[in-house]
């Protein structure tokens, strides 16, 4: 440091000794924003190591892999893909019926119970929603609505066979994989078994499930062949979507007024 001529001797000797001290101390060395060992030691290189070692990132934590949504649906399992052979489907609806409820290869086990499909044989209407919607296939406004429907339409309630895509409520199945899976084919077999009047679809799900299986556009869906004939089809939206929105119940109403009037 050059002396200054206006600083009294004493006081630049205490200076320059002071920062000869800081010197010594190793401060001029240390960079780092924590608190470190000011004084150097004899093994300052044992001590550097150790502190690039603490300051290190811990190495990432591998999470395990998670298994999507839809696995459950078509992962091999010791009994089988579900919904299990199409070859082994029961061929009449009441052992379907039963089989829906107690087979282990219907669909895996779930937080819900199964809901099963009621009604028999050639009923006026089949009514198929995507999923039930907890412990019943309909419940509360939803469930008033349907049979409200169906009085206008003239059709009795209780005459008519209902049924679901799924066995049991699913929180966001992947309807990809479950169509894949084969649940569309599964429910073609029980249209084939309930052989109803006609079916009135109820949700974009049902209608894009039926119209994949049968090689419609989901809005062209009008009728589905079977091999006992062929069963005009009505596609509704889903019950939430006409329970929140009068502009949709009443535009569903109209098409059923041209739909039900065609020759």
């Amino acid at each position: 440091m050059a002396d200054g001529p206006d600083m009294p001797e004493t006081l630049r000797d205490a200076f320059l000794a002071s920062l000869d001290w800081w010197e010594e101390a190793g401060v001029g060395e240390h960079v780092s924003d924590r608190a470190g060992g000011w004084l150097r030691t004899a093994d300052t290189s044992a001590e550097a190591a150790v502190a690039v070692a603490e300051n290190a990132a811990p190495p990432p934590v591998q999470e395990p892999a998670r298994k999507p949504a839809h696995a459950r649906f078509i992962e091999t399992e010791p009994l089988g893909n579900h919904p299990g052979d199409p070859a082994q489907w029961p061929g009449d609806l009441a052992a379907f019926q039963k089989w829906w409820m107690e087979s282990d290869l219907v669909d895996p086990a779930g937080a819900f119970p199964r809901i099963a499909p009621s009604g028999g044989t050639k009923a006026p209407v089949m009514v198929i929603i995507d999923q039930p919607a907890g412990d019943a296939l309909l419940e509360g406004a939803a469930a008033k609505l349907l049979d409200n429907m169906l009085r206008a339409m003239a059709f009795a309630p209780e005459a008519a066979y209902r049924a679901s895509i799924l066995p049991r409520h699913t929180l966001r199945p992947e309807w990809n994989a479950i169509e894949q899976a084969g649940y569309g084919k599964l429910l073609l077999h029980q249209i084939a078994l309930a052989q109803p009047a006609c079916i009135l679809g109820i949700g974009n799900r049902v209608w894009s499930l039926l119209a994949h299986e049968t090689a419609q556009e989901p809005a062209a869906l009008t009728k589905i062949a079977m091999d006992s004939g062929t069963i005009p089809v009505f596609a509704i939206p889903d019950l939430a979507t006409m329970l929140r929105n009068p502009r949709s119940r009443a535009e569903t109403w109209n098409r059923w007024l041209d739909w039900s009037d065609r020759p």
